[in-house]
């Protein structure tokens, strides 16, 4: 009986601190470094080599919770443990759940982020990651690893970049999921930056765009984090100056693409809706509305490497909570003022 629960409840057998440090040992097959072919010869060198490995008996644990080797030792740098500091001691890797074990042959490429299921993390993390399996010429596959959570804006780019439905595998939090060889790319750029070749593959893969407002707000109204409690007198004080109000959830891929592409002023609260700034003509200007609490500079990031003008708008808190708590956080913003930097920077 111990023997039975041994295997059921996966547990890490040690970690490799990324996948610079794979070694034979380790059931690597391959590895490519991508880094000048994808960067340029003159990109600043960071802490992120654009890697791609190929394992022998490779595991996936849970809903691309972390990528392990043959004998269980936990790969540093890519999905939960990204840009961990402290490898052996993250939450990840100290929770013991019950993963039953399911082999899989042939050869299996890992695309999705961690939290893929998310629109920012899956357009601007996941989706650059083919452009690095391709080039390192993975194309041939059995099966391409998603997150558990299906969503429209997954299948939607899934079809562009032709993986076919019967190659998508979705791995449950419930499996430790181990493949015959397994393909790791690294992630295509350090955390809460972005890398302009991300940005290009993204915007290559809906060229048709344009034709929309040029003024628009980025409604959170459907979304349970971080609410912005006087988002309707917002609005109605932008529709009065032009702006066109819209919930990007609603819309698929490639129509926000297409909207994006004659954007001149996007005002928005800080949310994945953001990640569309990939589309948006060089010289537009952003304003990110904030929670005090936030200082995530993901977006600020974003707009640097595609040419934008950012301006950042903290609010105030209206909740406060023992614990930073991101599901209850709410905050308002002063209408004045989001009126005041748009006359100053449109």
């Amino acid at each position: 009986m111990k023997g039975f629960f041994n295997r059921i409840f996966w547990q890490p057998g040690g970690c490799v601190a990324s996948l610079d440090n794979l070694e034979t040992a380790h059931g690597m097959i391959g590895k490519v470094d991508l880094t000048s072919a994808l960067r340029g010869v003159d990109a600043r060198p960071d802490n992120n080599p654009l890697l791609v490995a190929e394992l022998a008996g490779g595991k996936i644990i849970g809903d691309l919770r972390l990528a392990s080797t043959r004998d269980d030792a936990a790969i540093g740098g890519v999905q939960t443990v990204f840009a961990c500091d402290d490898l052996p001691n993250h939450y990840a890797l100290r929770r013991r759940r019950v993963r039953v074990p399911k082999f899989r042959p042939g050869k299996a490429l890992l695309l999705g982020a961690a939290n893929s299921d998310n629109y920012f993390h899956w357009l601007l993390e996941s989706v650059p990651r083919w452009k690095m399996l391709q080039a390192a010429r993975h194309l041939e596959y059995d099966n391409v690893l998603l997150h558990s959570r299906p969503a429209s804006f997954q299948d939607e780019i899934l079809d562009r970049i032709g993986v076919l439905p019967t190659k998508r595998l979705r791995c449950g939090k419930g499996f430790a999921h181990q493949f015959e060889r397994l393909v790791v790319p690294a992630m295509p750029f350090p955390l809460w930056q972005t890398a302009p070749w991300a940005c290009e593959f993204v915007r290559s893969l809906f060229p048709e765009r344009g034709g929309g407002p040029e003024k628009i707000y980025l409604s959170r109204r459907g979304a349970a984090r971080r609410r912005l409690v006087n988002e309707a007198g917002l609005e109605a004080a932008l529709e009065a100056r032009g702006f066109v109000c819209v919930r990007p959830e609603k819309l698929s891929v490639a129509a926000q693409a297409k909207m994006f592409g004659s954007v001149k002023c996007v005002v928005s609260p800080h949310g994945a809706g953001l990640a569309n700034l990939v589309f948006t003509p060089p010289g537009a200007l952003v304003v990110e509305l904030l929670h005090p609490d936030n200082h995530n500079p993901t977006y600020q990031n974003l707009a640097a490497a595609c040419g934008l003008r950012y301006a950042g708008l903290a609010g105030r808190r209206t909740r406060e909570l023992p614990h930073h708590d991101d599901d209850r956080a709410e905050y308002e913003i002063e209408v004045a003022e989001v009126l005041r930097l748009l006359a100053e920077n449109v």
